[in-house]
């Protein structure tokens, strides 16, 4: 009886050593439902809603990146319609003759053409950003967010931007309200993207502390207490060897009182 139990202490060491150099090798303490089946069941549960969040924060960030590229192309926009409204005051100075209103006119062109240019080449992830308006959502996981974007060839065409016409005198009035009016809606058009970034960036440093809260209670369920674990190997070591030695030792007498038996 002396020889089985040593034998059995023996081999639940050598069990718990090779179960222990497990979750050294992993620095888990739970690799299978064996060690822990709730604390397993909750730790994959907040590894889904850690993993959840991240992706859910590349969507936002994707949302943020979007909001500033067709936030950019407005300021491009912007900057040339008041380049557009410095000529339109320009061109109702009276010294001018027809010549010198041909040349504001031909300047003023150019910039019609940068504004068409900026809202057909500004583009995200290969879609345009100006040529169709709507609400884009981006999921967080538990909600969405939304970037709403305007069509910006419309909004302008509705001013009668680009019936723009700095030749005809009796006209100027009408240009400089077109342009005057397209500053404004695009500057309320970027004031809403502004806001729609800072709302982004507002939700990802939620999702961020959740994301990090979830990240530290799953770490406690099933990170393995380092110190703990090498003050247990050792003491399994010893152990290990007093079991090895106690089964020679019980051997040695099996032997012994076989031969005194024998002889």
């Amino acid at each position: 009886m002396k020889i089985n139990s040593g034998n059995n202490i023996l081999n639940q060491t050598l069990g718990q050593q090779d179960n222990l150099f497990k979750k050294l090798a992993t620095a888990k303490r739970i690799n299978s439902a064996a060690d822990d089946a709730a604390g397993l069941q909750i730790a994959t549960q907040l590894s889904s809603q850690i993993n959840a969040r991240e992706q859910g924060a590349r969507n936002v960030y994707d949302g943020i990146s979007l909001a500033r590229v067709y936030d950019q192309g407005l300021q491009a926009i912007q900057e040339n319609l008041q380049e557009l409204n410095v000529l339109t005051i320009q061109a109702g100075n009276g010294i001018y003759n027809a010549g010198d209103r041909q040349a504001l006119q031909q300047q003023a062109d150019q910039l019609l053409d940068n504004i068409q240019q900026t809202i057909e080449s500004t583009e995200f992830a290969g879609k345009g950003v100006f040529t169709q308006g709507g609400e884009i959502t981006f999921g967080t996981g538990d909600s969405s967010l939304s970037l709403n974007t305007e069509d910006i060839a419309t909004v302008l065409n509705d001013n009668n931007l680009f019936d723009f016409n700095l030749t005809d005198s009796s006209q100027l009035t009408a240009a400089l309200e077109s342009v005057q009016q397209s500053l404004q809606q695009l500057g309320g058009l970027r004031a809403d993207a502004g806001a729609t970034i800072n709302a982004f960036e507002a939700a990802i440093s939620v999702m961020d502390r959740q994301r990090i809260s979830e990240s530290e209670a799953r770490s406690r369920i099933e990170d393995l207490d380092f110190a703990k674990a090498t003050s247990q190997q050792v003491a399994n070591d010893i152990l290990t060897q007093s079991s090895i030695s106690v089964a020679i030792q019980g051997r040695v007498q099996q032997q012994q009182a076989i031969r005194i038996l024998g002889g």
